[in-house]
């Protein structure tokens, strides 16, 4: 699709249509393919009967991607994408507020709200945390895996809400319901379904401890007054995979704003990540280039905006400007005053609200 296209893929019928941001030339991006073709089960052949339920797409397609991932390319890779999922879900929240309706997994579209309004992480990473907290009470991944089939097969070509499949998950598995695992306090499904905030229950992701372990204890060296730059030298990233690289950063946005001068270092002795063409890379570089308000790169922040409109990689990086500095917020303007006719229409009026906080 054109650079302008605003999701990561839609999944039609037969016809993906996925952005140009994935063709990184390494393959790194291949877990939104294995998502949207997951969308034929979850989402085209079972359905969500509206916008509401829209958590049974996706939390059931991110769960069948990184059921995938874990096949094709071992656990601890897959725990370590979960770890940058997750991290997207902290920032939504932090941004909109854990107690927003909108952080609930069973939306209420009010009159007049405008379902596009409703699209966020929470779908897509809560609802994973609840189809995983499923498996996890079943206990065997086969027999899970054998129920997912089954409920495909029962309600293929049907539009469905949340209780016809929970209604479902409890026949399937009659000990759990005689266990009355629906009304586990603090884990209660109405709860997960209709609660807004953080998930109850997180999947355990220490199979990537491998990966994410030498990604955090790098990103502690770099937060330091004084860097150790003997000790950062000694960790060679040149051989890291891309949602290494990925979570690495997040652990330095996480940590941001470093000591003066540390961003401006970073970017020194990892060209690999401050000069990367990787759009997952070029996002977080930005948010960091922001948070840390290093001025001298903000070029760096414009070109990535002006070479595509996705929205997942656009709306933060507005959020970060304008959150920043007088010249972060100048930014922000000048940028999409230079990109707006080139990008999508729900986009444009995202970025509007942005720019123009409530009550101003």
């Amino acid at each position: 699709m054109p650079p302008s296209f605003p999701f990561g893929g839609m999944e039609n019928p037969c016809l993906t249509f996925v952005t140009p941001c994935l063709l990184a030339g390494d393959r790194s991006l291949a877990d939104v393919i294995i998502h949207e073709i997951s969308h034929s089960w979850f989402g085209n052949l079972v359905t969500n009967a509206n916008w509401g339920e829209f958590w049974l797409n996706e939390g059931f397609t991110m769960y069948a991607q990184r059921r995938i991932s874990t096949i094709l390319f071992g656990a601890a890779y897959t725990c370590l994408e979960a770890a940058t999922g997750r991290a997207l879900l902290r920032q939504h929240m932090d941004v909109s507020g854990e107690e927003n309706p909108l952080n609930k997994l069973r939306v209420k579209i009010e009159p007049g709200v405008d379902p596009d309004d409703t699209y966020n992480e929470t779908p897509y990473e809560k609802g994973y945390c609840f189809v995983s907290y499923l498996a996890h009470l079943v206990g065997d991944q086969d027999r899970f895996d054998k129920f997912l089939k089954a409920y495909v097969d029962e309600f293929k070509f049907q539009s469905i809400m949340a209780e016809d499949f929970l209604e479902f998950y409890l026949e399937y598995f009659p000990e759990l319901k005689e266990k009355g695992v629906d009304s586990i306090p603090g884990f209660e499904f109405d709860r997960w379904l209709n609660t807004p905030g953080w998930p109850p229950y997180l999947p355990d992701l220490s199979p990537g401890d491998s990966l994410m372990k030498p990604a955090e204890e790098l990103a502690e060296l770099w937060v330091t007054s004084e860097l150790d730059m003997q000790a950062i030298e000694a960790v060679s990233i040149s051989t890291w995979k891309t949602y290494q690289l990925v979570y690495f950063l997040d652990k330095i946005l996480q940590k941001s704003p470093l000591p003066p001068g540390n961003v401006k270092t970073l970017g020194e002795t990892y060209p690999k990540i401050s000069n990367a063409r990787n759009a997952e890379l070029r996002l977080r570089w930005g948010q960091i280039i922001l948070k840390n308000d290093h001025q001298e790169e903000f070029w760096k922040v414009k070109e990535f905006l002006q070479s595509q409109g996705k929205q997942k990689y656009t709306l933060p990086l507005y959020h970060a400007m304008m959150g920043g500095s007088e010249t972060a917020r100048t930014l922000a303007k000048d940028t999409f005053e230079a990109t707006a006719s080139q990008l999508h229409s729900n986009v444009v009026n995202y970025i509007k609200q942005i720019l123009t906080p409530k009550g101003s």
